[in-house]
């Protein structure tokens, strides 16, 4: 789906100042819900009935999503030999429970929680080694993944706009 159209889709849901950042439904918004859950099932069903997409969603307040950037270990912001991955879980879901069924591979890669997500780190030059094998299993269908760079610029406009 093009994201002015998803744009669009949120907005008539009465949120104010949505915008997205690239393409691949990353929306910001301000919205006098409080309530994640509702917000999830709100945009969810607006989705499917607008682009007949039963699509999962995952949404975070600024302050979860400053929360979780906080956890993220400090060596491994800029750091070009690791490739850095935040898994932004579906509500209900544990990150302590779900990190407990991975099998981070000593001196390849290293996992991390958050309130609401997991947040992992990889050498590069060991992509093919690691121990964190997620495409195809349950818990890959309880998160939705955004690189590093992605997730410190959402939260760079999210602060930018609070």
């Amino acid at each position: 789906m093009r994201m002015a159209d998803l744009k669009h889709c949120v907005a008539a849901l009465g949120h104010a100042g949505v915008r997205t950042y690239i393409a691949s439904g990353n929306v910001l918004f301000e919205s006098g819900e409080r309530s994640g859950a509702k917000l999830d099932a709100q945009l969810e069903r607006a989705i499917e009935s607008r682009f007949g997409l039963p699509v999962r969603v995952v949404v975070r307040t600024g302050a979860e999503l400053t929360r979780i950037v906080e956890r993220i270990p400090p060596a491994w912001i800029g750091a070009d030999e690791l490739r850095v991955t935040v898994a932004f879980l579906l509500r209900g879901n544990d990150a302590r429970a779900l990190a407990r069924g991975l099998a981070p591979r000593e001196g390849i890669d290293e996992v991390v929680t958050a309130p609401g997500a997991l947040i992992w780190a990889i050498r590069r030059d060991a992509l093919t080694r690691t121990g964190l094998r997620l495409v195809g299993t349950p818990a890959y269908k309880q998160m939705t993944l955004r690189n590093l760079n992605t997730t410190l610029k959402l939260a760079e406009l999210v602060r930018g706009s609070a």
